[in-house]
């Protein structure tokens, strides 16, 4: 089946899925409450009939229903809402194969105009790549898959493993949705990392003190005592002493509880679906992959311990209910008790739980990249070598438009050309065809399939310069951001950085014998450099840099024709200089001119 046709019908299964929940839960609901009636019931009639022990049977069986139907509805509740998340999860899946429309995060906070390319390829914000290729739940997953868009890969055999990872998680459907819905549930804010962080470097105050091991013991088990002797004795002097004792104790640490506490409150629920995520992890049969079987046996029991904290952590906050901190923590020293067990559980693995988020982000990240491989199953994975340095491709398109108004083109940079100069018209394609070659080639650094019919590329640094943008704030005029820009790229270069360059309509902020001069001087300049590019222009001048760099330059096209009063694109590129224009056929057919 395709794509559209599994997600079609995976929504139709979990709509009927999620029925069955909500009729499950009215059902358990309307049980509890005949529970409840009925032992209201029995409890009168236990009364009412001088208190005959007969009514004490059903009073018990009615309990033992009542709280069986209690667990099994937060059971089912907990269902309903994973199969919920899943059908959302599946609906967005639909619409963006119906419409090419992504609902998912579009990565609005990762955009930063100063990037090398991420503005120019449309990698963050409103239908950008990350938008199309998220499937991440965490905000940590967020950040890693963003992390893996900014600064892509540059070893040939980290994307080979990457590519591996993709090929294993693509064909997993089930797994993939389940990763990202438990992740979505997790519901993790901004602050859930910042203060599991800040406890897990606190110091350990509590178990390294010995004097308070003991009397955390001693002192609750002689006030027990000391109540079963009141009991017998109506001596309550003894007991008085102990549950002093126990105040004095509890007065004495609850700063530090207090702080500690302020550190866990409420992640119980952040903590398990942690734990979910590494349990979904660890129990997935991987087969091929390098990266994925290294990344399961980092998680083996990292969802036990996750979950162990969960409970001590929900314990913890139970010291905050009133029956808890006058009763328990008075005779128990419960709040102490709890510290402990926190403590011994960060001194066994504090050091280990940001390795686990770490691999909770990376499947994220990785997931992502699978999913948009298996959405797009007519795209491949291109090969990747080290040498000779370039790209070449064949049925290149734009990963961001449907194939069914996509149009290709193939294209071969650096065998043995260094830059293409590529001109033509207005609206003609060519800074699509720049942004489809950048956008493929980012894709295929971070281990992802690339729309092309065939791809092979050598691992580069990208920069670009195609949407420069003054800046109010930094005192910055267009023609001195874009000089920025062709700064930052010489300086990579002098670094002995190897870069893809891919300028559009470079100088546009000065006159047009400056702005070819300069641009005539800058591809000069740039051919000494370990770098690979292409370069839009409308100066059809720049063209005969070809004639005197016959093995290093090589002119391409994108032409439009007029034909009956109207203006013609194919988008298709050719070799040699562009020779129609259209601006001003354009300005007449709009009535400007």
């Amino acid at each position: 089946m395709s794509p559209q046709e599994t997600y079609t019908a995976r929504n139709t299964a979990l709509q009927q899925q999620v029925t069955q929940a909500r009729n499950r839960l009215q059902l358990l609901g309307w049980i509890r409450l005949f529970c409840f009636v009925g032992m209201i019931i029995c409890a009168y009639r236990y009364v009412a009939d001088n208190f005959a022990a007969i009514w004490w049977l059903p009073i018990g069986i009615l309990l033992v229903v009542f709280m069986y139907a209690l667990a099994k509805y937060q059971k089912v509740k907990d269902h309903l809402q994973l199969q919920q998340t899943l059908q959302d999860l599946n609906e967005k899946e639909l619409h963006l194969q119906t419409t090419n429309e992504s609902r998912f995060e579009a990565g609005n906070d990762f955009a930063d105009d100063q990037h090398s390319f991420g503005q120019d390829l449309d990698v963050f914000g409103p239908a950008s790549l990350y938008q199309h290729i998220n499937r991440t739940g965490t905000l940590m997953g967020r950040q890693e898959l963003a992390g893996m868009l900014q600064a892509p890969l540059q070893e040939t055999a980290a994307i080979l493993d990457m590519q591996a990872v993709v090929k294993e998680l693509a064909p997993r459907l089930e797994f993939r949705q389940l990763l990202t819905a438990q992740a979505i549930l997790a519901g993790e804010t901004p602050a859930d990392r910042r203060e599991l962080q800040a406890w897990l470097q606190m110091p350990l105050d509590f178990i390294n003190k010995r004097w308070l091991q003991v009397i955390s013991w001693l002192s609750p088990a002689c006030l027990v005592a000391c109540i079963f002797l009141y009991l017998y004795t109506n001596h309550y002097y003894p007991a008085t002493i102990f549950l002093i004792i126990n105040w004095l104790v509890l007065g004495s640490q609850s700063k530090k509880m207090l702080v500690q506490h302020r550190q866990l409150d409420s992640k119980e629920k952040v903590l398990r679906k942690f734990a979910t995520l590494l349990h979904l992890i660890k129990q997935e049969p991987f087969r091929d992959a390098a990266l994925l079987k290294a990344r399961q046996e980092e998680a083996t029991a990292a969802d036990v311990a996750l979950i162990r904290l969960a409970r001590i952590s929900n314990a913890f906050d139970q010291s905050l209910n009133l029956i808890v901190s006058t009763f328990l923590n008075s005779i128990l020293l419960y709040s102490v008790h709890c510290m402990f067990n926190l403590e011994k559980w960060k001194a066994r693995y504090q050091h280990q739980v940001q390795g686990w988020l770490k691999i909770i982000a990376r499947m994220e990240a990785w997931n992502s990249l699978a999913t948009f491989a298996y959405n797009h199953p007519a795209y491949i994975f291109p090969k990747v070598a080290d040498q000779p340095v370039g790209l070449q491709g064949q049925e290149i398109g734009h990963p961001l438009i449907p194939a069914a108004e996509c149009v290709t083109n193939g294209i071969s940079i650096g065998h043995p050309q260094q830059f293409l100069i590529i001109t033509g018209s207005n609206m003609s394609g060519k800074s699509t065809f720049l942004r489809s070659v950048g956008s493929n080639l980012l894709l295929g650094m971070c281990g992802a399939p690339v729309c092309a019919g065939s791809f092979e590329f050598t691992p580069m640094r990208i920069m670009t310069s195609m949407r420069i943008k003054d800046s109010i704030a930094r005192h910055t005029s267009y023609f001195q951001a874009e000089l920025l820009r062709l700064q930052q790229i010489v300086e990579a270069l002098k670094n002995g950085e190897q870069v893809f360059i891919l300028l559009d309509e470079i100088l546009k902020g000065t006159n047009s014998a400056d702005k070819l001069t300069g641009s005539r001087q800058l591809i000069t300049h740039l051919l000494q450099y370990n770098c690979r590019g292409m370069i839009a222009t409308h100066d059809l001048e720049l063209g005969a840099l070809e004639q005197a760099y016959p093995d290093l330059i090589k002119n391409y096209c994108f032409e439009s024709t007029i034909e009956d009063d109207h203006l013609y694109f194919d988008y298709r590129i050719r070799e040699g200089i562009a020779h129609n224009k259209n601006a001003t056929f354009l300005m007449q057919q709009m009535g400007i001119i």
